[in-house]
């Protein structure tokens, strides 16, 4: 939560002061770093930093949920 809380606030200000203008970059960025919180101000900001925003979640949730086990069972931390 505290993240999310975080990063809606500071997002764009971050995004504003390395002069990320792309709207896909801004929306993926904001989307990753601060989760649902973040989605939320992204689609206050637009259309498009929304929509990437909410796939940018969605994509890191997916490879959160297979990569991890995959890689714990390689490195055999779990059996």
């Amino acid at each position: 939560m505290f993240t999310g809380i975080i990063g809606a606030i500071l997002g764009p200000f971050i995004c504003r002061c390395f002069r990320i203008k792309d709207k896909v970059a801004v929306g993926v960025a904001i989307g990753t770093a601060s989760h649902a919180l973040g989605t939320t101000r992204a689609i206050e900001l637009g259309e498009t930093e929304g929509a990437m925003s909410g796939l940018a979640i969605g994509i890191a949730g997916l490879i959160t949920v297979f990569l991890v086990p995959l890689l714990l069972y390689v490195f055999k931390l779990i059996s």
